[in-house]
């Protein structure tokens, strides 16, 4: 299986001092190992001259450096959720930037990774931190190997390596970056561990404190919930409820034996009363949970595909799944969103339009020239994403014009290169409702694709769509 290309994504905060030499580290690595890759830096509020340094080597390396930056301090979650939105590797690697991971490391992740793990992480036997860090730190860690279920060293360990799918199918909220593995673990992904160099401290100061480690233990009771009850609400709270009414009862039949007193068997009463009133709620709201779970499950139902053979895709069209991937099988998603027809000579172009828009819910037929599109235009057809050189902008031009005459409300997106953006412009005078432009970026893309399907709606009279507007994110401005 091939593992590239590979993205590392940086999350830092006053590391000024470090990241030329990381980056230098990295590069050096990768040109040994002959491999694609990009480097992510989120700076995630520094107050020094990190977002500087990271400006410097995006504009000397533009092909391979994103930069981003938040408006302020939001956490190393944030981060993280920041640069995996914004990663295209197959394989994506987490290390700190205070040079304490040591990118020498790679090929053995990589060499772990092929044996069929979703998750490799790093295990920093021989620390180089002080001992109040370390002695809590692996108490923490055989505590969460327990609860969760998930047997590793050292779960906090910033350097890991990840399959595509992991990063994009795990949520990060708060402070769970920690809890990747163990919230991996839900969804069935494996991880695994290998031992790596931990190299002192050089530069700045760790940005951790004592209180993490409380905060560490309420995350490990929020995954132990979400890994034991979250299909199923109603047995934790029921068996509470259950629980209570049983020590109700007790304290009911305590508060009756002679000798007490009445003084004493009054208080009891009244404890048992206070007791037996508790469950009643409780079961209520366990009900309540178990019809918004399901609920939501009918929503979206997933399913498990082991294999797909010529002429199963009909039959699996049935039932929504999500595209996934892990050890012994592959979860294919089969989108329901509105029909997108790609026309575009170029079969590996087509492809990775076909997965963009798939990933955004589009349903996609593709076709390889004019007469190919004009076969598959239908009724179902919202939008037309087509190529301006089919093989030359005079084919982009003439398939235009047969796709606006056979449908005149058809929305049609130019897809074009840098050097014919004048002939997507004048396209757009034919009747194409908007161009993108080559090299492009996939969320410009579905969001021409999304303007052009709510177009579609609008000319057809149907104003009862729905918008959606994305969850509130940390300002990222990026270079």
């Amino acid at each position: 299986m091939t593992l590239a290309p590979i993205s590392f994504v940086i999350p830092l905060k006053d590391e000024e001092q470090t990241l030329r030499e990381l980056f230098a580290r990295i590069a050096a690595e990768m040109a040994a190992l002959a491999k694609e890759y990009e480097v992510i830096f989120v700076d995630d509020g520094s107050t020094d001259g990190s977002w500087r340094i990271i400006q410097e080597l995006a504009r000397h390396h533009p092909a391979i450096v994103t930069a981003c930056r938040f408006a302020g301090n939001s956490g190393k979650a944030q981060a993280l959720a920041a640069g995996f939105q914004a990663a295209r590797g197959e394989v994506v690697f987490t290390l700190d930037a205070d040079l304490q991971d040591d990118p020498k490391e790679i090929p053995r992740f990589l060499a772990k990774l092929a044996e069929g793990f979703d998750i490799v992480s790093g295990w920093k036997r021989k620390r180089r931190d002080p001992w109040h860090k370390v002695l809590p730190s692996r108490v923490f860690n055989k505590m969460l190997s327990r609860f969760v279920g998930v047997a590793l060293h050292d779960h906090n360990c910033g350097f890991k390596c990840y399959r595509r799918d992991v990063v994009k199918n795990v949520a990060l909220y708060g402070e769970m970056h920690r809890m990747i593995p163990s919230l991996a673990s839900i969804k069935g992904f494996r991880s695994a561990e290998i031992e790596v160099e931990h190299h002192a401290r050089a530069h700045g100061v760790s940005k951790y404190g004592v209180n993490r480690f409380v905060r560490g233990f309420l995350d490990m009771q929020t995954v132990w919930f979400l890994k034991n009850f979250r299909e199923r609400p109603l047995h934790f709270l029921g068996g509470s409820a259950l629980a209570l009414l049983l020590a109700g009862g007790l304290l009911g039949i305590v508060s009756c034996a002679p000798g007490l007193g009445d003084a004493l068997a009054a208080r009891i009463a009244a404890l048992a009363q206070f007791v037996l009133a508790l469950p009643i709620p409780l079961a209520a709201l366990g009900f309540v949970a178990e019809l918004l779970v399901h609920g939501i499950e009918e929503k979206g139902r997933r399913a498990m595909i082991a294999e797909i053979i010529p002429g199963a895709r009909a039959l699996a069209a049935s039932v929504p799944v999500e595209r996934l991937s892990g050890p012994g099988l592959r979860l294919l998603r089969v989108p329901s969103g509105p029909q997108v027809l790609i026309v575009d000579d170029d079969p590996d172009m087509r492809e990775t339009l076909r997965l963009v828009l798939e990933d955004a819910d589009f349903a996609v037929e593709e076709a390889a020239d004019a007469a190919g599109a004009l076969a598959s235009l239908s009724e179902a057809t919202a939008v037309v994403l087509l190529d301006m050189n089919l093989p030359t902008a005079r084919d982009g031009f003439a398939c235009l014009r047969q796709l606006r005459k056979r449908d005149a409300d058809l929305k049609i997106v130019m897809v074009s290169g840098q050097q014919e953006i004048q002939a997507a412009v004048e396209s757009m005078k034919m009747g194409a409702c908007d161009y993108v432009v080559k090299p492009f970026d996939a969320a410009r893309l579905v969001r021409a694709v999304q303007r052009a399907v709510e177009l579609r709606r609008i000319s057809e009279g149907d104003f009862e769509f729905a918008s959606v507007r994305e969850n509130s994110r940390p300002e990222l401005v990026a270079v």
